[in-house]
């Protein structure tokens, strides 16, 4: 199972801060590379450089992708690799000893096509690479480096066969373990140095660990595919179809084991230190990655009780969006979660009205209800209009003691309030459901209808008055 976000348990972790050993997702650390300074996400609790860790975290366990190793070995890059060996081994057939050029050639474009295949792998690439890819100037380096371990491995052969047969049987069988740490080794560090250390390979196997014997087995029966297929269908073809046959069957099942190399080799990637290939999200415009960068870095800040960065961070991204309601609203629970008595005094009728005026009265309500809850009172709200608002919105949450606290003594407290009637209405339709004080709503509504003969809401009123009368009126028997 992969690492998980620190901060969000149900998100898989992409970035990985070995300074403070925090593992971050895309909501941690929004947007592309190319949104960052360098192409280079930093910390934002200790400023270190974060390595992206996205494609080996989200491997599954090398024993679970058996169909993968040979799907990978069946797309279009290794397909071209196969068919270039079965042609070469055909033209073989013609060219006498011009034949070993072809063979080393091709031998050689082979080998430095595997080891790139674990290469890329390793460092989350799933994306077969092309025959073109290979084509590098570095295949003959390759063969050399393949042939001079195959020679050390012979010359040491030939030592120890002077001990005794036994001490040579034990070798045979430790070279056959150690061959694919060999080639992984040389592919990730190409050297043929470390390729034949003995400490470096059991230090590899080590920080593989048991799969590793797992991987052991698996490369040793697919690589021995071709040998027992021939047999089988030997008879049936061809004689001249054979060598190619053989031939692209060889380098099919040779891509099949360096798929299963590389991919082992992704499942461990941090310990192994190999350098990963980014697993990148999508570039964001400045503005909406300043945005979402704030909001990310407030909520790290936050949780970590680094109240004053986090509020920092967030008052200076609203400096520049003023009206983005994510913000405010982050702003305003983080008044909240730090219990900033004098700041939520001062600046919560604020935010509660940009809410307000954004579209957004349900938040304001939520916030005013939260503020209350926490605080033990509800905040300070001078102005009439703002009071009228929030509570129309909490009547529609069905909040109603708040709803009527608010516009209860509206009247008295702003005569001069150029919506009493409507403010009216919602305090008759706040008693009738509410409280079921139909009583009261029946006094508002007759109060508007006198004061108010001509106010934009009378449709309203008197709707309300007739569905009141009728509830009065006794039913007929």
């Amino acid at each position: 199972m992969g690492e998980v976000c620190h901060y969000h348990s149900g998100a898989d972790a992409i970035w990985q801060c070995s300074g403070c050993a925090k593992d971050y997702c895309g909501d941690c650390v929004p947007g592309s590379v190319d949104n960052y300074y360098k192409s280079t996400p930093k910390c934002v609790l200790c400023n270190n450089r974060l390595d992206n860790v996205g494609a080996s975290n989200k491997a599954r366990p090398f024993w679970q992708m058996a169909g993968f190793y040979f799907r990978y070995a069946a797309s279009a890059g290794p397909l071209t690799l196969s068919s270039i060996c079965a042609v070469a081994a055909l033209a073989m057939a013609e060219l006498g000893w011009l034949s070993v050029f072809v063979l080393v050639a091709t031998l050689a474009m082979v080998m430095r096509y595997n080891l790139l295949v674990i290469e890329k792998l390793a460092s989350g690439q799933l994306q077969a690479p092309t025959v073109g890819d290979a084509q590098d100037g570095r295949s003959a380096a390759v063969f050399a480096r393949v042939i001079g371990m195959i020679l050390v491995a012979g010359g040491i052969g030939f030592l120890i066969a002077g001990l005794g047969e036994g001490a040579l049987q034990v070798y045979s069988i430790a070279l056959s373990l150690l061959t694919p740490a060999a080639m992984i080794v040389l592919a990730l560090e190409h050297s043929i140095r470390a390729a034949i250390s003995p400490l470096k390979l059991l230090q590899f196997t080590l920080i593989i660990g048991w799969p590793y014997w797992l991987l052991w087995l698996s490369t040793s029966a697919v690589s021995a595919t071709p040998a027992y297929l021939l047999p089988v269908i030997a008879d049936k073809l061809p004689g001249w179809m054979l060598l190619p046959l053989l031939a692209f069957a060889t380098s099919y099942f040779s891509v099949v084991t360096s798929a299963m190399m590389g991919y082992i080799c992704l499942t461990r990637q941090r310990k192994l230190g190999v350098i990963a290939q980014l697993d990148d999200q999508e570039f964001l415009e400045e503005r909406e990655f300043d945005r979402r960068k704030a909001l990310a870095d407030a909520g790290i800040l936050l949780r970590e009780g680094r109240h004053d960065e986090a509020r920092k961070a967030l008052v200076n991204i609203l400096r520049q969006q003023p009206d983005d309601i994510a913000l405010n609203e982050r702003y305003y629970r983080l008044l909240l979660a730090t219990d900033d008595k004098k700041a939520l005094r001062e600046l919560a009728p604020h935010l509660l009205e940009r809410l307000v005026n954004l579209d957004q009265p349900h938040k304001a309500a939520e916030l005013y209800l939260a503020t209350a809850s926490q605080q033990g009172k509800p905040p300070a709200i001078d102005k009439s209009l703002l009071r009228h608002q929030i509570a129309e919105a909490l009547y529609r949450q069905h909040q109603f003691k708040p709803a009527l606290a608010l516009v209860n003594n509206l009247h008295k407290e702003d005569p001069d309030y150029t919506r009493l009637d409507s403010a009216y209405l919602l305090l008759a339709k706040i008693y009738m459901d509410g409280f079921n004080r139909t009583d009261n709503s029946r006094k508002l509504l007759a109060f508007v209808q006198k004061k108010f003969p001509n106010s934009a809401v009378i449709e309203e009123v008197r709707q309300l008055e007739s569905i009141l009368a009728a509830e009065q009126c006794p039913q007929p028997a």
